[in-house]
């Protein structure tokens, strides 16, 4: 056999060897994804996912009119996140009257809470815009998109297909705030 058969022959076997393990991956990929797809579990805790009460329980008493929290979705028992990567939550408190009837069934009287990662990418949603047409509403710095906490986080600008998925809130007895349910939709892009 000649160099130049060799040489075709390893070329067309590499080929077929990294399109079977694309293949593969993308599969698992979303099966992996299916089964990730509502990190939170009826009933799980809300914990602070950074700054000085990091792992913390949220508080209904501590929220704050326009100030996001970024929390985590965390198993009561063990006050551990359930899914580090998928599992981070923004949760606002928005102004008396700005929950829109879309959000009405997932909110806490005037708390909010989404899926902190991005429909576009999956990059991370935890900050309140203050200027022009992100004032208020929840922003992905990455590549710019903008969802309205007060209308089911409806996608107002940006590359982002689809709203954020709403967490539905709950406080238990102490005041934590809870999972009511799982994530109203997919987390994520």
């Amino acid at each position: 056999m000649n160099e130049t058969n060799t040489n075709r022959r390893h070329f067309l076997k590499l080929t077929a060897a990294t399109g079977a393990a694309v293949g593969l991956a993308s599969t698992v990929g979303r099966a992996g994804a299916q089964a990730a797809a509502s990190p939170a579990k009826p009933g799980d805790l809300l914990i602070y996912q950074d700054g000085a009460k990091k792992g913390q329980p949220v508080k209904l008493a501590d929220l704050k009119v326009g100030v996001a929290v970024w929390a985590a979705v965390a198993d009561p028992a063990t006050k551990q996140p359930r899914d580090a990567a998928k599992g981070g939550v923004v949760i606002v408190k928005l102004a008396s009257g700005k929950v829109k009837a879309s959000s009405k069934p997932n909110a806490l009287g005037d708390v909010v809470a989404y899926s902190a990662l991005c429909t576009h990418q999956g990059c991370p949603t935890k900050e309140i815009g203050s200027l022009g047409q992100g004032k208020g509403n929840i922003i992905c710095t990455c590549h710019g998109s903008i969802f309205d906490p007060g209308d089911n986080a409806k996608v107002l600008g940006g590359p982002a297909p689809r709203r954020l998925a709403a967490l539905p809130l709950k406080k238990d007895d102490s005041g934590q705030l809870v999972a009511k349910a799982a994530f109203t939709g997919k987390v994520g892009s």
